[in-house]
C-alpha cells in the first residue's frame, strides 16, 4: 500500500493514555509478516471494534499497547497499513489515513512515523452509523440556511435561498423564523464522501448508499418557541449539539444563552459554528470569537479552540467524544454565501465518533424496552403508525408490549406488525435508533405523543400523577413558588403541573411535582427540565406515586 502524500503533523505533546478493551480505538505497533492464523485474529479483534463504534474503528499505527508512540519507518510502516488493509477489506470495510505524525524520541530516529487510519464498513454491510445532531443557536444566526447547504452543497444567496427546503410552514417561508423541529438528513460513505450532492437522490437514496448518516436537527431559536425547543432537546436525545453563532451580533439573546446552558447541563458533547463571516470585518469577528471563548468557560467550563485546517479537524474529532472529560469545545468560522470553512464543518462531520456513552447503551439496556411515542399516524393500508426514539432496549416485529398510559393510567397491549427505520423496512430498531412502527390492537382516539411502548415481564406497568424531582438552576431567577403552576419535560412529555412542595437541605432543592391533566410514564432517573416564564431549572427524578394499575384484561 503507498503512503499517501499527507503532511506530516506535530506529535502530541505527551504519550497517548494506554489502550483499552472497551471502545472503537486500537493501537498497533506493527503489522508485518503476520501469519494466517494471526491474520484470523486481527480480523476478530477489528471485528469487533467495528461492533464497539457502530461500523467505525480508529487504528493508531506504530504506538504500543500502553500508548508509547514508538514510530515506524516508512517500509515498516507501508506493509503494516497494506495489513491492515487486507484486514478490512476481509469485512467489507474501507480503510481512510486520517494523519501521520511524528514518533515522540526523535533522539534515535528522525523519520520514525505514527499513522492514525479511519476503517468504516461500506454502506449496506450491517448496521448503518446514525448520529443524531441538535442545531441550537439564536434566532436569525442562520441555523437553517446553514443546514441547507451543508446537505445541498448550494451556496446562499444572501436571502435565505437555502433554507426554504427545510421549512414547513408557510409562516415559516414568510418570516424565516424555524417554528417546529425539521430534519435533515447528511451522508458519508466509507470513504467519507457526501452522498447528498445529487439533483436525483432522495433521502431514502441517501439512506440507502451511506455508511455513516446524520440526522440534523433543526430548533427553533426564537423565544416565542422555545418550548418547542426544550421538548426538541430532550425528546430527540441527540448525541451531540451544534451551537451557531451570528459573527455579527455574537451570542446574542438571553433565550440562547439558556440554550447553552441547557447544553452544558445535559453533558452532551457540543461544538461551536461562527456563521456570516463575510457580513462582518476582522475586528468584529475577533470580538464574537472571543466573547464565544469567555461564554464557554462561564457557562460550560470549556475552553474553545479555533480550528483552521485539516489537521486541527482530525485532531478536535478524535478528543469530540470525550470532550465534557477534556472541557474544550471545538470552534468553527464559516459564510453559507462564499463558502469559508464549510469544508472543514463536513470534514468534523464526517470523522465525529459515536459518544462513549451511547456505545455502551446496548449492553446495559438490552433487556428492557422503552420507546417514547413522537409522532403518531394513519396509514391507509397499514393502519396506527407510531415514531420516535427507542431510548432502551431492542424491539423486534411481533414482539408484544405495553403502550400508554392512557386519561385513566391504564397501559393496552398491542403488537408490532412493522418497523421502518429511515424511511425504510427493518426487522428490528436497537436502543438510540428513531423508528416508525406499525401496529394494531390499538384504539387510535386513545394515542398521544408523550406515550411510551415497553415491556416489563408481560405485568402491566404503572403510571404516575405526583413525583419529586432533586433541582438545579439554569435561569438568574431561582424562585418557584408553592402552588404555582410550571411547564414539564421529560422525555418526550410536555404537561403543565402544579408546585406541591419545596424543601431544602443545605445545596439540594426538592420539589414535588403534580402533573394537572393525566397520568405519564414515569421513572426514578429521568431528567426533567422545568419552566415558569424566564425561570428554568433541571433536575432529575428522584421518586414518584405510582398510580394503582388496573386488572390486566
Amino acid at each position: 500500500m503507498e503512503l499517501k502524500n499527507l503532511e506530516i503533523t506535530s506529535s502530541p505533546t505527551a504519550d497517548l493514555p494506554p489502550e483499552i478493551e472497551e471502545g472503537n480505538v486500537e493501537y498497533k505497533l506493527k503489522l508485518i509478516d503476520v501469519s494466517s492464523e494471526r491474520f484470523e485474529q486481527l480480523v476478530t479483534q477489528m471485528k469487533w471494534r467495528l461492533e464497539e463504534g457502530y461500523g467505525e474503528a480508529i487504528y493508531k499505527v506504530g504506538v504500543s499497547n500502553g500508548g508509547c508512540l514508538i514510530g515506524l519507518q516508512e517500509k515498516d510502516l507501508e506493509r503494516s497499513l497494506c495489513t491492515l488493509k487486507s484486514m478490512a477489506s476481509s469485512l467489507d470495510a474501507d480503510l481512510t489515513i486520517l494523519r501521520y505524525y511524528a514518533a515522540r524520541n526523535q533522539a534515535q530516529d528522525s523519520s520514525k512515523r505514527v499513522a492514525e487510519v479511519l476503517v468504516r464498513r461500506v454502506s449496506g454491510k450491517k448496521e448503518l452509523l446514525h448520529l443524531k445532531i441538535a442545531v441550537l443557536g439564536d434566532c436569525g444566526v442562520g441555523k437553517s440556511t446553514l443546514l441547507g447547504v451543508l446537505t445541498t452543497n448550494e451556496l446562499d444567496n444572501g436571502q435565505g435561498k437555502a433554507r426554504l427546503n427545510l421549512f414547513k410552514h408557510l409562516h415559516e417561508i414568510e418570516s424565516g423564523l424555524t417554528s417546529s423541529v425539521s430534519h435533515e438528513v447528511l451522508g458519508f460513505d466509507s470513504k467519507g464522501n457526501v452522498m447528498n450532492y445529487s439533483d436525483s437522490r432522495t433521502a431514502e437514496d441517501i439512506m440507502l448508499i451511506s455508511s455513516k448518516l446524520l440526522t440534523l436537527i433543526d430548533l427553533a431559536g426564537h423565544q416565542k418557541y422555545f418550548k418547542t425547543t426544550i421538548l426538541g432537546l430532550v425528546g430527540h436525545a441527540p448525541h451531540c449539539f451544534m451551537f451557531v453563532v451570528n459573527a455579527r451580533t455574537g451570542l446574542g439573546s438571553e433565550t440562547a444563552k439558556i440554550q447553552l446552558r441547557l447544553a452544558a447541563a445535559l453533558k452532551v458533547p457540543l461544538f461551536v459554528v461562527i456563521n456570516k463571516i463575510d457580513a462582518c470585518s476582522a475586528k468584529i469577528l475577533h470580538q464574537t470569537t472571543d466573547q464565544v471563548n469567555q461564554s464557554l468557560q462561564a457557562i460550560c467550563d470549556h475552553r474553545s479552540y479555533l480550528i483552521t485546517n485539516s489537521g486541527e479537524v482530525i485532531i478536535a474529532a478524535s478528543n469530540f467524544s470525550n470532550n465534557s472529560s477534556l472541557r474544550s469545545t471545538p470552534v468553527f468560522q464559516v459564510s453559507c454565501t462564499k463558502g469559508n470553512g464549510l469544508d472543514l464543518v463536513k470534514q468534523f462531520l464526517n470523522l465525529i465518533p459515536m459518544p462513549c456513552g451511547d456505545i455502551q447503551v446496548r449492553s446495559e439496556k438490552k433487556n428492557y424496552i422503552e420507546f417514547q411515542v413522537n409522532e403518531i399516524y394513519y396509514v391507509p393500508n397499514v393502519g396506527v403508525v407510531v415514531g420516535g426514539l427507542l431510548s432502551r432496549g431492542t424491539i423486534h416485529e411481533n414482539n408484544c408490549l405495553w403502550l400508554g398510559p392512557c386519561e385513566n393510567g391504564d397501559f393496552d397491549y398491542v403488537k408490532i406488525c412493522s418497523i421502518h427505520r429511515n424511511r425504510l423496512p427493518c426487522q428490528k430498531v436497537q436502543a438510540g435508533q428513531m423508528a416508525s412502527l406499525a401496529i394494531n390492537n390499538v384504539n387510535k382516539e386513545k394515542l398521544r405523543k408523550g406515550m411510551v411502548l415497553i415491556d416489563q415481564n408481560s405485568t402491566q406497568p404503572c403510571s404516575c400523577q405526583t413525583f419529586e424531582a432533586s433541582v438545579t438552576w439554569l435561569s438568574s431567577e431561582k424562585v418557584v413558588n408553592k402552588g404555582s403552576q410550571v411547564c414539564v419535560f421529560i422525555r418526550n412529555i410536555r404537561q403543565s403541573a402544579v408546585v406541591e412542595r419545596i424543601t431544602m437541605e443545605g445545596d439540594d432543592v426538592r420539589i414535588r411535582f403534580r402533573l394537572k391533566k393525566q397520568p405519564e410514564y414515569i421513572i426514578e432517573g429521568n431528567r426533567i427540565i422545568f419552566r415558569q416564564g424566564d425561570i428554568i431549572g433541571l433536575g432529575i427524578v428522584k421518586s414518584i406515586v405510582p398510580l394503582p394499575a388496573s386488572a390486566i384484561t
